[in-house]
Formats: structure tokens, C-alpha cells, sequence
């Protein structure tokens, strides 16, 4: 029981530092497909390196994501390139899984605004200071993970209702933070 309780705990602690959905964000609608995002990014700020594929073991999702932090951390993620009017949004959600992780982890979906041109990816996430009030504002439902969070972190709406709620967030400009989350370049010789 220790063992289950120990990675739990940080996982809940660690999870106030986002916004997350337990629904996607954004309907199949709006989906679209870049494959310029395939290949190999590095973000030398982070020292992450991610690798985008074709997804072959989900129809929910159209990229498999490998992230590999420094020190050789490595996480697995399925994503979707989504486009709102001019905007484009990526959403990442848990990687299948099988075992016991299917009833620890809380299968949260994060979403960014993409700015992909070239040989760069910016990745730009929620504003974390203004969403709670903008999730309240809409009475969107959201529950807090961690006690220690006073802020809600979680978005527990269905994703019909995340998604029209994004929609009315993207004019404007504070939706997403000011400054990248991640800045990746491509790797070189990486899959176009």
C-alpha cells in the first residue's frame, strides 16, 4: 500500500501546477492534422526533447507522444492538433494504460495554443492566474486536486462545454500565458 501511496501523492501534489480536463478540451471536429509536427523537437531551455508519431494504437488520438526529460525521465502522451479559427490548440492526454496505473492516475487532458512555423514549436499554456475566474465567470464545474491547492485545477465540464468555453476565451489575447511553456526547435535530419 506504501508503494501505491508515495507516487499517488506526488502525482496529486504535482498536478495544481496546470490546468487539466478529465474530458478533451476540444471536439474531433476540429481537428486537423500537421505533418510537419512529426519528427523530433528540443527545447534547450528545458532540456526536453520530444518526439511526435502517428498514433497506431488509438482512434481518439492522432499523435504519440515520448517526451524525454534530462536525466533520462521519460513520459508518454497521446495528442490531438486541434484549429479554432486562426489558432492552432494541441491537446495531450494519458497514454493508454494497463495495470493498476488505470486506477491511480487522473487522466487529465492539458491544452496549449501552438505556434508551429518552420523548424519551431512554441507551446503556450493557460493562464493559471486568470482561468479559475474565467471558469467561474462561465460556471464551468472544477474541482481542486491537492489540498494544499486553493486554487481549482481540474475542469470537470463535458467537452461539447470546454470547447465552446475555449472558443470564447480565444479573443482574448491573456487566455494563454504571455511566454512559451516550451520553445522547441526540430532536430535535425527529424522526420518532416
Amino acid at each position: 500500500m506504501k508503494k501505491i501511496l508515495l507516487p499517488l501523492a506526488a502525482l496529486l501534489l504535482g498536478a495544481g501546477c496546470v490546468v487539466q480536463s478529465i474530458y478533451p478540451w476540444l471536439t474531433a471536429g476540429t481537428r486537423v492534422d500537421e505533418p510537419s509536427l512529426l519528427g523530433g523537437w528540443h527545447d534547450a531551455r528545458h532540456e526536453h526533447t520530444a518526439f511526435f508519431a502517428e498514433s497506431t494504437n488509438s482512434s481518439d488520438f492522432a499523435y504519440s507522444v515520448l517526451l524525454v526529460q534530462k536525466r533520462n525521465e521519460t513520459s508518454h502522451f497521446m495528442a490531438n492538433l486541434h484549429r479554432l479559427d486562426d489558432v492552432l490548440l494541441l491537446v495531450a492526454g494519458p497514454a493508454e494504460t494497463d495495470g493498476l496505473g488505470t486506477y491511480v492516475r487522473l487522466p487529465g487532458h492539458l491544452l496549449f495554443k501552438a505556434v508551429l512555423a518552420g523548424d519551431s514549436l512554441e507551446l503556450f499554456e493557460v493562464d493559471l492566474d486568470s482561468f479559475g475566474a474565467r471558469a467561474a465567470q462561465a460556471d464551468l464545474s472544477m474541482v481542486a486536486v491537492a489540498s494544499t491547492n486553493e486554487k481549482p485545477s481540474v475542469l470537470t465540464a463535458t467537452t461539447a462545454t470546454a470547447e465552446a468555453f475555449v472558443r470564447a476565451q480565444l479573443a482574448d489575447p491573456t487566455f494563454f500565458a504571455e511566454k512559451p511553456l516550451y520553445s522547441f526547435r526540430k532536430l535535425p535530419g527529424s522526420a518532416d
